[in-house]
């Protein structure tokens, strides 16, 4: 095993570019991907292309809070912290371009461990189109940390926002939210069964989330989504999120959101409701959405065609602020809009 006290942070920074497939790039036209001055220098360069909008988002990783040795392996960190990243952009209905990496790492870590982070990383933008262009390393006393910067663009007049939702749109939601801090639930509380192989489906949503850049390009095409979010602090956090940036309240009815048979395994095995695990804190980049009505058909055919779970789970409504969840038996009920929140 090497540490990276023992290579050093130069050598460490040579094993890294190798492990994003990239090198120091010399001036001159930019590459396919817009990259003039690539990894190695003092600053990359990148060409924009003429007529298109910038996205830029920024997230970091802390060992221990959004990361759990033992519980993941390297390569499938860097993909997550890629994925994690990504969603942020195809919230915006954005081409991915551009990312850069920097680690805060104890000098005792082992350096197979960050080539893997990197590999994962590179190999989950490049799935999208993305390149690695830069980044930093330093040591860390403290937790671990990873932090990264992506930069995609989109056509003007194609991005989504959080503000644009209106009181009749229908409420969609990718994938299967709550899987994910249904996993950590069970990692936390009970890990030996967390083990089992019954909840691999739930580990799989923490550990490899999917993007879902693609299909977001897609439904910006169609011109069906009217607003969008990506939920990365849970249901019930992201849609309050929503409703106050667009001034409309909604209503989650679970007579048309089918139950998820292991979300309903998960909240028997530690004793919580199904609803708390499905609108609670989990960060399972997935994607909530404003759909016009008239669209819906529309959306329901290019996420068939892209093969991913997309789900009607409600509508918004004219009561601003106001969120409310309509049981089977019609009964209406408050949702708290609570999200994971890094300082409670």
């Amino acid at each position: 095993m090497s540490r990276l006290r023992d290579l050093g942070e130069f050598e460490t920074l040579r094993r890294l570019m190798a492990a994003s497939g990239g090198h120091p790039a010399e001036p001159g036209p930019p590459s396919a991907g817009g990259v003039v001055v690539g990894p190695g220098d003092d600053a990359a360069v990148v060409r924009a292309e003429a007529g298109r909008d910038l996205v830029i988002t920024t997230d970091a990783f802390v060992a221990g809070r959004h990361w759990l040795d033992g519980w993941i392996d390297p390569r499938a960190l860097g993909t997550r912290l890629a994925r994690a990243n990504l969603s942020d952009l195809a919230a915006m209905a954005a081409r991915p371009r551009w990312a850069t990496l920097a680690m805060g790492l104890s000098p005792e870590r082992d350096a197979a461990w960050v080539e893997a982070v990197q590999g994962g990383f590179a190999a989950a933008l490049g799935a999208d189109g993305a390149a690695v262009i830069g980044g930093n390393l330093t040591a860390a006393d403290g937790n671990e940390w990873l932090c990264v910067t992506l930069i995609g663009d989109v056509q003007p007049g194609l991005v989504w926002t959080r503000s644009g939702a209106r009181p009749g749109d229908l409420l969609a939601v990718t994938g299967h939210p709550g899987r994910a801090g249904a996993a950590v639930g069970l990692i936390a509380s009970r890990p030996d069964d967390a083990r089992g192989p019954e909840w691999e489906p739930l580990l799989v949503a923490w550990r490899a989330p999917a993007s879902r850049v693609d299909l977001a390009r897609a439904l910006a095409s169609s011109g069906a989504v009217t607003a969008a979010i990506d939920l990365s602090d849970g249901v019930g956090g992201d849609l309050g999120h929503l409703c106050e940036s667009s001034g409309v309240g909604a209503e989650i009815d679970a007579r048309i959101w089918a139950s998820d048979p292991m979300i309903e395994a998960a909240a028997a095995r530690l004793g919580r409701g199904a609803r708390e695990l499905r609108l609670g804190a989990s960060d399972d980049y997935e994607l909530l959405m404003a759909v016009d009505p008239a669209g819906l058909p529309r959306a329901e055919l290019v996420a068939r065609e892209a093969g991913v779970p997309f789900a009607v789970i409600g509508r918004l409504t004219a009561s601003p602020g106001v969120l409310e969840w309509v049981g089977v038996d019609r009964a209406r009920s408050r949702i708290e809009p609570g999200s994971y929140d890094h300082y409670r």
